[in-house]
């Protein structure tokens, strides 16, 4: 039995992922299953980046504003609703993408994890929490409540999973892999950090002149969930709220929290996941095109 092509494209926020998907899907008669965690809530528009009616150009869009913002969403719900969508995108014959950043939904998707659902929701939060502190707030953390635990400061995945554990006694594995569904073929967008990190400070600038503020007031009032409350560009306003900062600091905030999160999301990338790149400056489309063509001509057998 032939497994199921999958088409995933990453890369680091502001990166440009957005249009290079539809120009994916116009070529290959795809349709686009968004990755990203947070745009899956209502009215979380401008802080997410979220793709515009206009920008989707008559490409279908799936995972796109499916849940309210005071509702929680799961690496497991996640994997549960991109299984029903890549069999009925398949049933009308076209080609599946996901287009997408979250790093550990992509990789528990490819790699076929089984959740035990109990704590789950917790464990995402601390664990989101946490990848916003810098490595050396992260071991300051580890080391109060574990001045002997023998864990290398600098190996934040592992300082992570221990806070997690510590915070919730966790004392049974939560994910099992089992083997994948999935054949598929990933494309990762990259570029010099110079380049990223002005690509990413003009898009948060751009997203206060189009009415990030107001977006965020208005959600703040109709309360948001832990999950979607944790988001880069929506909880840097939390000081502005409470009359602490000024909207110019939770700009720059926002702006180095962001290039904070690019950069582990390359980490990620590179070290988790088999991610062919492609440097924004030195490829374009026909080179991208020709591996995809490539790969669609391979069987991905179980």
């Amino acid at each position: 039995m032939l497994k199921s092509k999958l088409l995933i494209l990453v890369g680091p926020t502001a990166i440009g992922k957005t249009a290079l998907s539809i120009d994916i899907a116009k070529k290959f008669n795809a349709e686009i299953i968004s990755g990203d965690s947070m745009q899956v809530y209502r009215g979380m528009d401008i802080g997410t980046g979220k793709i515009s009616r206009e920008e989707m150009d008559n490409i279908p869009h799936h995972m796109i504003d499916i849940l309210n913002p005071d509702e929680t969403f799961s690496v497991s719900d996640f994997q549960q609703q991109v299984e029903h969508l890549v069999k009925d995108i398949e049933s009308r014959g076209k080609l599946p993408i996901i287009a997408g950043g979250t790093g550990h939904y992509i990789k528990a998707l490819i790699e076929g994890y089984e959740f035990n659902d109990e704590n789950q929701e917790d464990i995402e939060r601390l664990t989101k929490e946490y990848e916003t502190l810098s490595g050396e707030a992260l071991f300051a953390e580890l080391d109060k409540i574990m001045p002997d635990s023998g864990i290398h400061p600098n190996n934040r995945k592992r300082i992570i999973r221990q806070l997690v554990k510590e915070n919730l006694d966790i004392t049974e594995k939560k994910a099992f892999t089992q083997k994948p569904e999935y054949d598929t073929f990933l494309i990762g967008l990259t570029a010099d950090r110079s380049v990223m990190y002005d690509r990413i400070n003009k898009r948060v600038a751009e997203m206060f002149n189009t009415g990030l503020v107001e977006e965020v007031t208005g959600l703040q009032n109709a309360g948001l969930s832990k999950t979607a409350g944790q988001a880069i560009g929506y909880k840097e306003f939390l000081p502005y709220f409470k009359g602490e900062a000024s909207l110019s600091d939770v700009m720059e905030r926002i702006q180095a929290h962001s290039r904070q999160y690019a950069k582990r999301q390359l980490t990620f990338f590179r070290n988790q996941l088999d991610v062919h790149w492609y440097d924004i400056a030195h490829s374009n489309t026909d080179i991208i095109f020709e591996d995809i063509y490539q790969f669609l001509q391979t069987k991905g057998e179980n």
